[in-house]
């Protein structure tokens, strides 16, 4: 008899070419993963994946190709299976990276949670490569992101484009204009989120330093907001920070950066139960017009 866990597990090695990273698209540890790995090959009673020391990546044995197809094909009958209840009860799990969680997909949620009858969700957030590898795994429906993904099941569709402003934290001087000049702030006041490489490549080309307050991740950003300090964001996430902290809100007047895109990442094979969840994804995505 064959485990889900076993197959999934020896699906996400495949694709993700890394013991590592199978680890994180099924949410285990890399022991497990190797555990499993070698249950399934001691049910198959064949090798399924090479492994030799100092090697990059893993490869397939022989029996592993041939069974690969089987694990697809099992795969496509599980998630059918699954989604016999869908006709009763409708479901969606989403995923999105934490700024757009917060400050954009709350209209979203809430069209969705309004629905009679109600629509079941899953709600999680994480980096942008890991939400794509839980969508190509099967464990959401759909991610939204601030980067594309590259991956090869998936498609990435560009839902909007957001520009980029400063936020600034007034220190006792005087005003600044509502559009501009970069040369007008202080650089080492500068609190940098990185949102993409383009959006780090321009600070690049303009000449900003590396040497700067530095966070990780938006909702963080507020409480250093202060005392002349300023950042480059979003507009989604201009008035939460005006509200929050008092800042003030400017267009860059040149050469400002490209604006910042929002993707939605879904999986590229359709069948009954996927077109059930698009339905669902279609009308939450009206809510944010």
């Amino acid at each position: 008899m064959l485990f889900s866990e076993e197959i999934n597990t020896f699906l996400a090695v495949v694709r993700s070419g890394s013991l590592l990273q199978a680890a994180e698209i099924v949410s285990t540890t890399q022991s497990t993963v190797s555990y499993r790995i070698q249950s399934l090959e001691r049910r198959i009673g064949h090798p399924l994946l090479r492994r030799s020391r100092g090697a990059r990546g893993i490869s397939l044995t022989s029996e592993g190709e041939r069974f690969l197809d089987i694990a697809e094909r099992w795969k496509m009958l599980e998630v059918e299976a699954e989604q016999l209840q869908a006709n009763q009860v409708r479901h969606l799990a989403v995923g999105s990276v934490d700024a757009v969680a917060i400050n954009v997909l709350p209209p979203f949620v809430a069209a969705l949670c309004d629905e009679t009858p109600p629509v079941r969700l899953h709600m999680e957030s994480s980096r942008y490569f890991q939400l794509a590898n839980r969508v190509a795994s099967g464990h959401l429906d759909v991610a939204f992101t601030l980067t594309p993904s590259e991956h090869v099941d998936l498609v990435s569709g560009k839902i909007r484009d957001y520009p980029m402003l400063v936020v600034y934290s007034a220190s006792g001087m005087a005003p600044l204009p509502e559009a501009l000049d970069m040369t007008d702030l202080d650089p080492s006041r500068e609190i940098h989120l990185p949102w993409s490489p383009q959006f780090d490549l321009w600070r690049v080309r303009r000449g900003f330093s590396r040497y700067v307050n530095w966070v990780e991740k938006a909702h963080m950003l507020a409480p250093m907001l202060r005392n002349g300090a300023w950042a480059i964001v979003p507009s989604f996430l201009t008035m939460p920070l005006a509200k929050e902290t008092g800042c003030t809100i400017h267009r860059i007047a040149l050469n400002p950066p490209d604006p910042l895109s929002l993707f939605m990442i879904l999986r590229k094979q359709s069948s009954d139960a996927t077109a059930r969840q698009r339905q669902l994804i279609g009308m939450g995505l009206a809510a944010l017009k």
